[in-house]
């Protein structure tokens, strides 16, 4: 994926992108292995960003489980990253990704990734679920089944259905002690790189006093029409407030970090901001964040102040951006 594809043309104007410098973030509070306790890192902050680009080290990282597609020892295009926004029927369901959409062509074969005793929804033909004897569970959607709830399967041996056409992808969740992690953390699903860089495209207050900010990232591997060029969630979203002597006013605030896990459907409309949408076929998903409400910003004398936003992805890849913001006391 190259900086000449479309997506990149959507970044923020001439100053925003000259407010943006690209930094790496300390990922040592950013890994997670499978073996780790659920909740051990949810409660984690991002560490604050450096503001010198650092060069990253060739990855040597080491996985706990593999692709459900073959090869199943190379990466595949991800179109739906764990905490991207999804909105359906007429907006009545409103929730945050709970895994990832992994491109493959329809009638592809699928395959465990763990072993254990598959269960097929029973609301959903053509969700499979994979549970092993710790109660560890894998599931895969959108995939016509050839198991039988109850059957036991083997990873990597066992085929337990093909993709369900016209999805043209198979959504893969992990959930372990009742809670969805997010596969793309480091020590999970693997091989997996990235190298992309997360960017900031605005940072506005709405006409209801609040702060919202826009980011996005791109996919690692390009992904297929006609989902080709569509934008993803970057893991972790900071903000702070500083004067223009250059003091915080607010300070490093995380709005989402979705390194290791996701927050209830319920916070939904708190975190995500009105005009935020998913992705669909040639309209390229928004996805607007709430980073201080009016009553929070209300509290701050009027004046001229830099909000920056600080994105990264689950390798640490970031962006930190600077803009000029006016509090008034309208």
């Amino acid at each position: 994926m190259t900086t000449s594809r479309t997506i990149s043309t959507l970044a923020a104007s001439a100053a925003l992108a000259l407010a943006t410098t690209s930094v790496a973030l300390d990922q040592t509070s950013a890994q997670a292995s499978v073996a780790a306790a659920p909740g051990a890192e949810a409660q984690q902050q991002a560490p604050t960003p450096s503001l010198q680009p650092q060069r990253r080290p060739a990855s040597t990282e080491k996985y706990a489980y593999r692709w459900p597609v073959k090869p199943f020892d190379r990466q595949h295009p991800v179109r739906g990253f764990f905490g991207d926004p999804r909105i359906a029927n007429h907006a009545e369901s409103r929730q945050f990704h709970f895994g990832i959409d992994i491109s493959a062509p329809n009638g592809t074969a699928v395959y465990a990734t763990l072993s254990g005793r598959v269960y097929i929804h029973p609301l959903h033909d053509t969700t499979i679920a994979v549970v092993a004897p710790d109660g560890t569970e894998f599931s895969y959607w959108h995939v016509v089944p050839v198991v039988r709830t109850g059957e036991r399967v083997v990873a990597y041996e066992t085929v337990i259905g093909h993709i369900e056409a016209p999805y043209g992808h198979v959504h893969f969740s992990e959930k372990v002690g009742g809670r969805y992690l997010n596969p793309l953390r480091r020590g999970a699903l693997g091989p997996y790189s990235d190298t992309t860089t997360p960017l900031v495209r605005s940072a506005v207050l709405r006409a209801n006093g609040s702060l919202v900010g826009e980011a996005y990232d791109e996919t690692p591997l390009a992904v297929p029409r006609p989902w080709y060029d569509l934008p993803v969630m970057p893991a972790v979203v900071r903000w702070r407030l500083v004067d223009r002597h250059g003091k915080a006013v607010v300070g490093w605030t995380t709005t989402v970090d979705f390194r290791l896990t996701i927050p209830a459907a319920s916070e939904f409309d708190r975190i995500w901001a009105p005009g935020v949408s998913q992705n669909h076929v040639r309209a390229p998903g928004r996805f607007c964040l709430t980073l201080a409400t009016n009553a929070r910003l209300h509290a701050i004398r009027p004046g001229r102040y830099t909000v920056e936003v600080a994105v990264t992805d689950t390798r640490g890849n970031g962006s930190h951006s600077r803009i000029p913001l006016t509090l008034s006391d309208a």
